[in-house]
């Protein structure tokens, strides 16, 4: 697949990115830059994220730059922990962020001294890559050459830069910058190619790589056939990420990764479009269009998402982002408004900051929620229901009542960023998700190794989904959801009754496992007072030569919060909602765990999964039975 390549071949790109367009483009997107964030300095919506950048630059001017040495480095490869290195290398990033974006806002000759510092300091490190993506015994490669997400985004920060103030830096500072750009990613990339990975890959990787080195070349490179064939390339590896996504858009790493790569996406899009004076604008296809509706159909309320793989709860959108994607689209946001503050992205990402600022429209963002989203390819249901309030004052006042929500996950076991969760789903209320999912764990060299499935955020122990015979979901392609059943009953403003029925045999690696089938059934309550999710898992087993104290089914619940266990019930009370689990307890007898972990950020954390472990001497000597578990959130 090479629609953007074929459709932008080097020989038609040499007339749409002329030299002359290039100055002219240069210019505009400096004035225009400059101007905006001037501006942003004394409006409310931006307080946080200037204090932010405030800070940052007092403790810089108060504190030394910290230092990345060689033995840092290499304490990656010798206890496997990523998070030493990696919080000096973002902390320095994010302090070039802060002095840069102060410097552009009042430009004194002593804060040009300070980015003129920070920025030879960043062309002074060992390698722009992270440890974890870097490969020493290459031997062909050295790791300074060898390009990374990071090394992407750095060149990219560092031409961006120098567009803003590169005529008020020392000239010795300019060269230097272009020297390592030109050494660490331009070389490697285009002039002497070593062909890395993410050039073909189907994920954010390809996105993020090909936008930032895409990027660094238009702003950088002088020759317009070289700047050409260096677009052209880049364009094939855009094309492999687009790949990664089907008709339905949808992104199976989750919302944070379609953050990360349509994000950078849209940076390298825009930008490309600017320099070519609109002539090559690779945002206008349906696909595209489908995939920058991924967010909202993910969003559950308040900013919280259904965050299968690899993402948070809680993702931090970009502002900018947002509003430069739905002003593509013409439509306002459903998403909740808010610009976010430098420190709350771990990475300080330049590329976001920026255009959060630049790009931010509050008028981007409207209201309301849709209703249900179905993602076929993908195999994720949203449904949402804004259930109605009797009990407080905000509905004497004609307030809404609280988000319900409800959503289920097919797919299968061999996704980017996997977790082994077939079958797997979340209840959501009042701005929570109350059965939930724990997102990614810390990433460390075990994370991403061989065995990665014993880590309890891949394992579907850590997820809502049933172990049977004692064995978990495996891993692998040949793992799948089927979907047997899928109905959609949805009205304007309510959504009455969803059905999904899963065969989920597959997932599991048990011999005399006949047929595993899961089906949810979603109605929202009479009065629109709740909403009730009805989960009925059937087994069937093989009868010949198997024992019956083999047939052995536990189903686990997983939650952040601690829930009450009663005779034949469970409940879980959030903020805002509850979540009310009925069972047979003739049938299922009910226990508790605390889990003690820690979460993608290293900070520790504790959740808790209830097990409904099904009695052996309930089968009766059948070979096949129905675990009926009947929720209400309200």
């Amino acid at each position: 697949m090479s629609l953007l390549r074929e459709a932008w071949p080097a020989s038609r790109l040499v007339k749409a990115l002329a030299g002359g367009m290039q100055d002219s483009a240069r210019q505009r997107l400096r004035s225009n830059w400059t101007k905006r964030l001037r501006t942003t300095v004394s409006e409310p919506i931006y307080a946080e994220l200037w204090m932010d950048i405030v800070r940052v630059c007092k403790d810089n001017r108060e504190t030394s730059w910290p230092e990345l040495p060689l033995s840092l480095f290499r304490e990656f490869t010798n206890t496997g922990e990523r998070k030493p290195y990696e919080d000096v290398y973002f902390e320095r990033r994010g302090r070039l962020v802060a002095i840069v974006l102060e410097a552009v806002v009042k430009p004194e000759p002593r804060k040009m001294k300070e980015v003129e510092s920070g920025l030879l300091d960043i062309c002074s490190e060992y390698t722009w890559a992270l440890p974890a993506h870097v490969n020493e015994e290459d031997t062909v490669t050295p790791p300074w050459q060898q390009v990374d997400l990071f090394a992407s985004e750095t060149a990219q920060t560092l031409v961006e830069i120098l567009l803003l103030l590169g005529e008020q830096l020392a000239s010795h500072v300019v060269a230097q910058v272009h020297e390592e750009i030109e050494r660490r990613v331009l070389e490697p990339v285009f002039w002497k190619p070593r062909h890395f990975g993410w050039e073909t890959a189907d994920h954010n990787w390809s996105a993020v790589c090909a936008s930032g080195c895409g990027i660094a070349a238009l702003l950088l490179v002088e020759d317009d056939f070289s700047r050409a064939v260096a677009i052209e390339s880049m364009l094939g590896a855009l094309d492999c990420f687009l790949a990664g996504y089907r008709e339905d858009g949808g992104c199976p790493e989750g919302v944070g990764y379609w953050v990360y790569g349509f994000g950078y996406f849209t940076y390298f899009a825009d930008m490309l479009r600017e320099f070519t004076e609109g002539t090559v604008d690779i945002l206008n296809s349906e696909k595209v269009r489908q995939i920058a509706a991924f967010a909202e159909r993910v969003h559950l309320s308040d900013g919280i998402f259904a965050n299968y793989s690899d993402s948070s709860e809680t993702e931090r959108l970009p502002s900018g982002l947002i509003s430069h994607l739905n002003s593509l689209q013409g439509r306002p946001s459903t998403l909740p408004f808010r610009v976010p503050g430098l420190l709350e992205d771990p990475c300080r990402r330049w590329a976001h900051v920026l255009r959060n600022l630049v790009w931010t429209n509050p008028l981007a963002f409207g209201s309301g929620e849709t209703v249900t989203n179905y993602l076929p390819q993908l195999g994720w249901l949203m449904c949402r229901s804004c259930s109605s309030s009797h009990s407080g004052p905000e509905s004497q006042k004609g307030e809404p009542g609280v988000m319900l929500a409800f959503s289920a996950k097919a797919g299968h076991n061999n996704e980017p960023h996997n977790h082994n969760d077939l079958g797997h789903f979340i209840l959501h209320g009042g701005g929570e998700n109350i059965l939930c999912d724990l997102g990614a764990g810390l990433y460390t060299k075990a994370y991403f190794s061989s065995g990665r499935e014993s880590i309890i955020n891949i394992s579907s122990g850590g997820h809502s989904v049933p172990v049977i015979n004692g064995t978990m979901q495996q891993s692998g392609a040949q793992a799948k959801a089927a979907v047997l059943d899928i109905a959609l009953d949805e009205q304007e403003e309510v959504q009455t009754g969803t059905r999904l029925k899963l065969d989920l045999t597959s997932a599991y690696p048990v011999e005399e496992l006949a047929v595993f089938t899961r089906s949810f059934t979603w109605n929202v309550l009479e009065g629109n007072e709740g909403a009730r999710l009805t989960v009925t898992d059937h087994f069937e087993f093989e009868t010949s030569g198997v024992s019956m104290k083999s047939r052995d089914v536990e189903e686990l619940l997983i939650s952040r919060i601690q829930p009450n266990l009663g005779a034949g019930f469970v409940e879980w009370k959030g903020a805002n909602a509850g979540v009310r689990l009925d069972y047979d307890a003739s049938v299922l007898r009910a226990g508790l765990e605390a889990v003690k972990h820690i979460d993608h950020d290293g900070i520790p954390f504790v959740f808790y999964k209830t097990s409904l472990q099904l009695d052996s001497n309930q089968w009766n000597g059948s070979a096949s039975v129905d675990c009926n578990l009947f929720f209400t959130i309200h």
